[in-house]
């Protein structure tokens, strides 16, 4: 790390520095890309009753963060022409509040290096920087222990034993381990989690996640998070939840319950949340699109946010091509991440649907989503992810090049198999397709997903006999994954072997209990075979997973009243 990380290019800095030497002028931020001299304007004033402080103004842009995001950041890069001041998404793509990175209450799991965390916390809400905090020339916090905590924090309130319970001086009335819990990586790393939260026992109770109190008073290996829970409840009768409020949509999303749909709406169309939060919510709703869904990702498409407006667009890409036109304003967005996006959502439709006065934003854009793939070309993914994008856009030659090339740098990378075998379907080559999907067996002859491919290509081919056993197989390999199930029960029930279909339905709805697409199964296949009080028994349970669907209720109503 020099100066030219955090500062861009120094020679015109260097040039007017000695210039300013012969004249004695002054010249202290001359030449360089972009001023970090924002927090120098700011002042911090502490509110002696609530103890808190509030800045003089509020912070005006990112430019600092970004900066230090390029090293602080789980992010992947596309670019390497970043200079200073550029949008941070301009040049990478951060990763969001996901599993397996983060806990669902947005607490750091793996390596995820801070700033996805602190841009969910209260503090950078409220217009704290790095800065503030941690001096950037020497390296160190500018004060030492809790006092860099009491720049804005009264200390008099806060660092006492009135409000942490431990005594002065100890671990357990430092600031930081409280509300900066440890993750240690690579064994010897402890890194302080910088999304500052309320320790919230109440919460590994519930959901599982760690937390502050137990990572010190958990005894033998064993956390007694209830019981921690019951003593910050005696010392706050109204203990404060906290600033990030979304583990109870993130958590039931991560494990596949469609229940979670409308508690990340919430979050999603929540101003209150932080920008990483909302946008973490629609990278989740994407993969459980509804109606509802589509109405609010619609309307985050004009957000300041470029995280929002990203996450946004892969909703709008789960819609039917011809309905996806609300991403036509986004080939214009000020953030490549976002342009890019907007091509990829884009990407299927025809030219005259895009529209002549779309068309030169859309190739902009596309040219920038195909560098950036191109950019990581040395992995099999950016190499799918490109062929991808060019069968979307009928250019099929250049795709299977593309699928081939990442083969050829990683064999038995499936994704590039099972795309490459779609890439047959789509021009109507179901043997070539069968042929690849074999040919990849032949070198990961124990992967689900290869066997689940081959018997779906079985099935258009109408040899349905001989797909049952791959799509049993894949079921064998990865019975975790119910759409390999649920495929496999329609498949039985098509030829004919419907109690197996049955059984097949049941042993997967046990890993989901809410899945929809099962429950809705078990209930035809019963009520098909004369079992009308299972039927109703499952109907009921759609309808109350989703209360407003009305081919939920005229379901119960029809097997309630079969006349």
């Amino acid at each position: 790390v020099g100066c030219e990380a955090c500062h861009g290019p120094g020679s015109n800095h260097v040039q007017l520095a000695r210039a300013a030497a012969d004249t004695g002028a002054a010249t202290p931020q001359l030449g360089l890309t972009v001023d970090l001299s924002e927090r120098r304007t700011a002042t911090w004033a502490i509110d002696p009753d609530s103890g808190l402080a509030t800045r003089s103004h509020p912070r005006e842009s990112d430019a600092e963060l970004d900066v230090c995001a390029q090293c602080h950041a789980r992010r992947g890069q596309f670019s390497d022409g970043y200079l200073p001041g550029d949008p941070f998404e301009d040049h990478y793509r951060p990763a969001l509040l996901e599993d397996p990175l983060y806990y669902p209450d947005g607490q750091q799991r793996d390596e995820v290096y801070k700033w996805g965390s602190f841009l969910s916390s209260r503090m950078y809400a409220k217009g704290v920087t790095c800065s503030d905090c941690h001096d950037p020339h020497s390296q160190q916090l500018r004060a030492e222990g809790n006092a860099v905590c009491a720049q804005c924090h009264l200390a008099s309130r806060f660092d006492t034993p009135a409000h942490h319970f431990h005594e002065g001086g100890t671990p357990g009335g430092a600031c930081k381990n409280c509300h900066m819990k440890t993750e240690t990586y690579m064994v010897i790393d402890p890194r302080h989690d910088h999304s500052f939260r309320i320790p919230r026992p109440d919460l590994t109770t519930a959901f599982s996640v760690p937390d502050a109190c137990t990572q010190c008073h958990g005894r033998d290996g064993e956390f007694f998070a209830d019981i921690a829970a019951q003593e910050i409840s005696k010392r706050y009768e109204q203990p404060k939840p906290g600033y990030q409020n979304f583990v109870d949509a993130f958590e039931p999303a991560d494990r596949g319950d469609p229940s979670a749909a409308y508690p990340l709406l919430q979050v999603a169309a929540d101003p209150n949340q932080s920008a990483i939060a909302r946008a973490s919510a629609f990278a989740r709703l994407a993969r459980q699109p509804s109606r509802e869904a589509m109405v609010v990702a619609t309307s985050a498409l004009e957000d300041s946010s470029a995280l929002i407006r990203r996450s946004a667009l892969e909703v709008i890409e789960r819609l039917p091509p011809p309905s996806r036109k609300a991403a036509l304003p986004l080939l214009s967005d000020p953030v490549r991440s976002v342009r890019m996006q907007a091509a990829r959502t884009l990407a299927p439709l025809a030219d005259d649907a895009i529209g002549a006065g779309n068309l030169a934003a859309f190739e902009k854009a596309a040219s920038e989503y195909v560098a950036a793939e191109a950019f990581n070309a040395d992995r099999p993914e950016a190499r799918t992810n490109l062929a991808g994008f060019l069968a979307m856009r009928n250019k099929f030659e250049q795709s299977e090049a593309q699928y081939r090339a990442a083969l050829e740098l990683e064999p038995a990378y499936v994704p590039a198999w099972t795309n490459l075998a779609d890439l047959k379907r789509m021009q109507g080559q179901e043997s070539e397709a069968e042929k690849t999907l074999r040919e990849a067996l032949a070198i990961a002859p124990e992967n689900a997903a290869l066997h689940h491919s081959l018997g779906l290509s079985l099935v258009r081919q109408r040899r349905n006999e001989e797909a049952m056993p791959e799509l049993e197989r894949a079921v064998e390999l990865a019975p975790q994954d119910t759409r390999f199930a649920y495929v496999l029960a329609v498949g039985q029930h098509s030829v004919g072997r419907k109690n197996e279909a049955i059984k097949t339905l049941e042993r997967a709805l046990l890993m989901t209990p809410a899945d929809a697409a099962i429950l809705s199964a078990l209930a035809s296949y019963h009520s098909e075979a004369g079992n009308r009080a299972a039927a109703l028994r499952y109907a009921q349970e759609i309808l109350e997973l989703y209360p407003d669907d009305p081919n939920a209720a005229e379901l119960v109503r029809s097997l309630q009243d079969p006349q």
